[in-house]
């Protein structure tokens, strides 16, 4: 009866390892058929080749971070590593895993949190990418289960996504870029002149089951930097699409209720940052490279404010690489 017992207990156990092994491979072989991606967003390839602890501040959100903070020129004026670690129109619930997820590598002084999130409702085709690109760990099953329904057993199982690959061979990589001189800036060349701001109508209205889910992400992003010694700045970008100002109010008012360092909605200084309408924007809701620039320098002087100083020991030679690459290769256009 024992020795029966034995090998029941021994034939599980080598079912159960085998199992282990397809999935581990079934896993691998999903990674290995996604396209490389180095801009747009979830570039954690990209991020996962910087230095260990070199990252002096952490840029987190949507496009409308990768689109408009550029680390290259934030380093040229101020001389403090970043880097922008968001995905496409990302959660808060995903920009909270995402942080976790950075913070295995990085310990920044400062995160900055561009927080219009906080009216994003689901969005399947961009939590499909923003989980999909995310390492092989516990965060990205949680990041996954805190998406609609598919997410998690695509995080589990990405081969489902990409299998198509295996037989397909079309080039449906985003356009050619080095991820490790952008730190996850996406360059935008296109000029669209924008001459009117209309209000933009949010997935959620302020008050809902959908917004409080997500101003309950942006606390546990605040208390996580508390927890870890890191200042914690919510910011909102400037776009020709505005949510109302009740909106606008509320969002701020919430936020600065939350244990972070400060808030700060920069939606109407446009003109103090000096964009110009006709040159500097890609789109209603994002900078190109020209508009880029200028509101990165303008967040410097912010940061400048804020008392920020680099941590010694930066690698100037590849920061200036990255700089160089920038002016020279940045131009894209989608």
């Amino acid at each position: 009866m024992k020795r029966k017992l034995w090998r029941i207990l021994y034939e599980l156990a080598v079912l159960a390892l085998s199992v282990v092994l397809l999935w581990t491979l079934l896993f691998r072989l999903g990674y290995w058929l996604m396209p490389e991606r180095t801009v747009y967003g979830s570039v954690w390839t990209s991020y996962l080749q910087e230095e260990e602890d070199s990252v002096d501040i952490l840029f987190l959100g949507s496009s409308r971070v990768y689109c408009d903070v550029i680390p290259a020129v934030i380093y040229e004026e101020t001389g403090a590593t970043s880097f922008v670690n968001a995905g496409p129109s990302q959660t808060a619930s995903l920009t909270y895993y995402y942080l976790r997820e950075s913070l295995r590598t990085q310990h920044p002084k400062y995160v900055f949190v561009e927080a219009s999130a906080a009216y994003f409702g689901i969005n399947e085709d961009h939590s499909k990418t923003n989980v999909s690109y995310m390492p092989g760990s516990f965060n990205r099953v949680l990041a996954g289960a805190a998406c609609e329904e598919g997410i998690l057993e695509l995080a589990l199982y990405p081969l489902q996504e990409f299998h198509y690959r295996i037989y397909d061979k079309a080039d449906d990589k985003p356009p050619e870029q080095d991820g490790t001189m952008l730190c996850g800036y996406t360059p935008l060349s296109k000029a669209v002149p924008q001459t009117e701001r209309k209000f933009r109508i949010p997935n959620v209205e302020p008050g809902n089951e959908i917004y409080l889910y997500n101003l309950d992400y942006f606390r546990q992003i605040a208390e996580l930097c508390q927890e870890n010694g890191i200042a914690c700045v919510f910011f909102v970008t400037p776009t020709m699409q505005d949510y109302t100002e009740a909106q606008s109010e509320r969002l701020v008012s919430d936020l600065r209720a939350l244990p972070c360092l400060a808030v700060e909605d920069w939606t109407d200084l446009i003109p103090e940052i000096g964009i110009d309408n006709e040159t500097d924007w890609y789109d209603s809701l994002h900078f190109n490279q020209n508009g880029a620039v200028k509101f990165t320098r303008f967040l410097c002087g912010y940061l400048s404010d804020l008392g920020v100083e680099p941590t010694p020991g930066a690698d100037e030679a590849l920061w200036q690489a990255r700089l160089a690459y920038l002016n020279l290769n940045g131009s894209n256009s989608r």
